[in-house]
This record gives C-alpha cells, structure tokens and sequence, in this order.
C-alpha cells in the first residue's frame, strides 16, 4: 500500500513540475515575443517620423502637446481681441441707458479678469517649441514654435548661431521648461524636456547642448 501510495505521489509531483515547466516556458516565449514586437512597433514609430513640411530635414525633437499649447494662444488671442471690442460697445449701451452701472461694471470687470487669467496661463506657451528639423550637411536648424498669439514660426538658423543650454544660467523656470537663446536674435525660446520627444538624442545633444 505504501508504495502505491508513492507511485501515486510521484507520479502527482511529476505533473505538477511539467505544468510549471510548461507555463514557464510559455511565459517566456511569450515575453520574448512581446519584447520582440515592442522593438519592432519602436522601430517602425522612429521610421515613420518624417516632416511633410521639410522632407529634405530630420525630425530630432518634437513636443506632442504643441496643437492644445498653440489652441490656448490662440484662444487667448480671440479672446483678447473680443474683448477690445465688446467693452467700447458695453460702456456705450450704458452711456444711452440701456444697460444698468452694475451689469456694465461686471460685465467689464468679468472680461478682463478673464482675459488676464489667459495670458498669465498662456505664458507657457509663448515661443515655445514644437519641432526641431536637422540637416547635417548644410548644419541648419529649424526651431519651429508657436509665437505671442498662436501663430507658427519656423525659424532656420546655422548651428553656431544657437547657445549650447548647458550654458545657460539656473533658473527657477528649469523645471518647466528650458531656454534656447540664438546670436542672432534677442528672442528667448522654450523648450519642454520633460513632455518633449527626442527623436535622436545624439543629434540634439550635439546641436542644443544637452539632452
């Protein structure tokens, strides 16, 4: 009895690590693939980075963010401009009796406090960089960023005409975002390391100084 007994457990342990063998092996095949197929989906993402607007450049930076960052100035700019407009026409009505002082005032009051608000929120956004392009045997750059109100600006400029950023000086704007500054304009820029994507890294240290 006690042998069969035996046979009978062994014969239950044996399953039991074939199992966990089995699973285990699969497990791994399935890890490899899925390693595998991320590399690939990387690659294919890295390949499928091309300019329409400069394919004769190289993507090496891009800020996914920059069409929610360029909406908010223009917004912004909309705003401001309706604004301008409306409290003339709301001081008018008034003056002719038609609306009362205290509507008039908080009107007046309610559209500028929002307009404030959305250029003090807009401010990250103001020259702030989308995409950079690179092309190696002319060594030009293009920093294309979003100006005051919303509108693109792509800027081509030579690669000494851009401070390295490991010169710049500390400043409590580090954590937001970075200064690009150029030799030949007065200009700052901004640009955001932390959302931002760095197509090449090598290039963009190269070109911006750091990484």
């Amino acid at each position: 009895m006690y042998s069969r007994l035996l046979s009978n457990f062994c014969e239950r342990a044996k399953n039991v690590f074939l199992y966990r063998a089995s699973n285990s092996i699969r497990c791994s095949n399935i890890k490899t693939l899925s390693h595998i197929a991320k590399n690939k989906n990387e690659e294919k993402q890295k390949v499928e980075i091309v300019s329409t607007k400069f394919p004769d450049y190289e993507v090496i930076y891009m800020f996914p963010f920059v069409k929610q960052a360029c909406g908010l100035n223009v917004v912004k700019y909309r705003f401001t401009m309706f604004i301008g407009v409306a409290t003339p026409v709301i001081i008018g009505f008034h003056l002719t009796n038609f609306l009362p002082f205290d509507v008039t005032s908080t009107s007046i009051t309610v559209g500028i406090l929002t307009t404030m608000w959305l250029h003090v929120l807009g401010f990250l956004c103001n020259n702030l960089i989308g995409c950079v392009y690179l092309k190696l045997d002319e060594k030009k750059v293009i920093l294309s960023y979003i100006d005051y109100w919303g509108k693109r600006i792509d800027l081509k400029v030579s690669f000494n005409e851009i401070y390295p950023m490991s010169d710049n000086s500390i400043s409590i704007t580090d954590p937001l975002y970075k200064k690009i500054m150029l030799t030949s304009q007065t200009e700052i820029l901004k640009i955001n390391m932390k959302f931002g994507q760095i197509i090449d890294v090598d290039k963009f240290r190269c070109i911006l100084g750091m990484a």
